[in-house]
């Protein structure tokens, strides 16, 4: 069954607020065996009609979020009652489960938000456990339309609890695909493909085969019918990359790094400057992250390096704040003061000035210090990344944590 789904919303467009949907309805839908088709956004109004009637034309189920609420932009409700020749009616348990849910709240309702408890008629209404807008469910003519609200807080409850049990009902047979991710780092996504699909398509006729370019990264995707081929294509993937392959799935860099650094007892230090903190951050959002992270430090300015983290000023008069030299008296220092048994730092130029010839924008200076013995084992690495602050702050803060993993798959 063909399946589309119509995002709406102003906000939407302007980029406002970001569009989650896609991804959380196409993970929720994939172990039914369906698949979206095709995904249009549109603005607040009119268009929203062009789009449902150009959906109910090509596919089989149309999922439409947001404009169900009771503001004059709203108007999802009674577009699709149009389309459906079906005049709206009051439904009274909508009203007074509004009513219960906003006295609670000590709230008093409004009469604009009656038009929340109008249905068109014919359709199955949808109740909301997180707000005050129901879905509505139309059923005609082999064509099945769900209008859900559009907050996320909203939408993804009830399309779990009132929409997934539609969706299985209509497709009680079907044979969900099997999937596989894998993250690998260092290698460029034209790269990958030329290492590697030659093999899977020869070896597993038919497998699907995808790729996700990320900075400095890339996500390679493999969909089969059958979970031996993807066994055995994983395997493939596996060892043809090696240890360039960091993550299955969803699975992040800092997920991978505490769960190696807790099997092997290891604490962590980082030591921080142009990304302010970043890796400590994305590490402290693992759970069980305190058993591993024993404490980071952001040392932006000269001054912060030399009296927190005992870089020597000589250090930096001679070779700069950005360069391997500092890197590694700060992966030292980090490593000496906090009693850990790794530590990474991070120095670079985040732009967008700052640069110059011998040293532009974008240039990265990593430092990894580690007890090798009774004697401290310092690496350093410098890289050229981005030129643009964000990215490469993430690009910086990844470097910095696959050091660590390395690290810990590849103890000295």
């Amino acid at each position: 069954m063909k399946v589309e789904l119509i995002t709406t919303g102003t906000e939407l467009i302007i980029g406002q607020v970001v569009n989650t949907h896609v991804g959380y309805i196409s993970k929720k839908i994939m172990p039914l065996g369906l698949r979206l088709e095709r995904n249009i956004t549109v603005p607040d109004g009119e268009a929203i009609r062009d789009a449902v009637k150009e959906s109910l034309a090509r596919a089989d189920i149309i999922l439409v979020t947001g404009g169900l609420g009771p503001t004059s932009d709203d108007i999802t409700r009674d577009i699709v009652a149009e389309i459906f020749e079906a005049p709206l009616e009051h439904v009274e348990e909508i009203w007074k489960g509004i009513e219960d849910r906003l006295c609670s709240r000590h709230i008093t309702p409004v009469p604009l938000m009656k038009s929340q408890a109008l249905v068109p008629r014919g359709a199955k209404w949808l109740p909301n456990d997180a707000g005050t807008a129901p879905g509505l469910y139309f059923s005609k003519e082999e064509k099945h339309l769900i209008c859900l609200p559009g907050p996320p807080f909203e939408l993804y409850p009830m399309f779990e609890k009132r929409v997934l049990p539609i969706l299985q009902a209509l497709v009680p047979a079907a044979q969900a695909p099997h999937i596989e991710s894998f993250r690998i780092i260092g290698i460029g996504e034209s790269r990958v493909q030329e290492t590697i699909e030659a093999s899977l398509r020869e070896k597993f006729p038919g497998i699907e085969i995808g790729y996700c370019a990320r900075y400095g990264e890339v996500d390679l995707r493999l969909i089969t019918r059958s979970e031996a081929d993807l066994h055995q294509a994983a395997k493939l993937v596996v060892s043809t990359f090696g240890d360039n392959l960091y993550a299955f799935g969803e699975q992040t860099m800092e997920e991978v790094v505490i769960d190696l650094a807790r099997q092997a007892g290891k604490k962590i230090a980082t030591a921080e400057s142009c990304t302010g903190g970043m890796v400590a951050h994305r590490l402290t959002n693992v759970p069980g992250a305190s058993a591993v992270l024993d404490r980071g430090w952001v040392t932006y300015s000269n001054e912060a390096k030399m009296d927190e983290l005992r870089v020597r000023a000589d250090t930096l008069e001679k070779y700069g704040a950005v360069s391997r030299e500092t890197a590694h008296e700060m992966a030292l220092g980090a490593l000496e003061l906090s009693g850990a048994d790794l530590a990474v730092s991070i120095t670079g130029i985040a732009g967008p000035s700052g640069g110059t010839d011998r040293k532009p924008v974008g240039l990265a200076c990593f430092g990894l210090a580690l007890l090798d013995g009774q004697e401290p084992k310092i690496t350093t690495v410098e890289r050229q990344l981005v030129q643009k602050r964000d990215p490469f702050k993430q690009m910086a803060s990844q470097a910095a944590l696959d050091m660590l993993r390395r690290s810990l798959l590849f103890p000295s």
